[in-house]
């Protein structure tokens, strides 16, 4: 499911191939939207478009919000503070997968790694999307 605010449909009816997958392009660091020299957005095709999508969907607390569909967003601050007994990366890594094959373009999640560096997290994950292999990093925000 592509973003629900984005222009043109993202989908074509069930049967018929795929539309192109396309977001706005965001900067991540300063987590803001991108701009061209005219001020209008600049819209991202393919696995750059999905990394997008994929650091929104993680970023969104699903059921919270009700501008989003209830299958958007992942249910990952029921992890914050629990100790780490070996469970837990099995129990996330399962949330991160059911939230990210909700997308149509996503086929696998084929793997899931977490590095930590004192307070801060960065996951990394492999993604097989339509459009071939996906490496992506997110950094998880105490």
């Amino acid at each position: 499911m592509a973003n629900p605010f984005m222009e043109g449909p993202a989908v074509s009816q069930p049967g018929a191939g795929l539309q192109p997958f396309r977001e706005y392009a965001w900067d991540f660091s300063k987590n803001c939207f991108i701009y061209d020299t005219k001020g209008k957005h600049i819209i991202l095709e393919g696995n750059e478009a999905i990394k997008i999508w994929v650091y929104k969907c993680l970023s969104v607390e699903r059921y919270r919000y009700m501008a989003y569909f209830e299958d958007y967003g992942c249910e990952l601050e029921q992890f914050i503070g629990k100790p780490n007994d070996g469970t837990e990366e099995t129990e996330l890594y399962r949330y991160i997968q059911e939230s990210l094959l909700v997308n149509p373009y996503i086929k696998r999640v084929s793997n899931l790694s977490v590095e930590k560096d004192h307070k801060k997290i960065i996951m990394h994950l492999q993604l097989k999307t339509v459009y071939g292999d996906l490496s992506t990093e997110w950094e998880v925000n105490p």
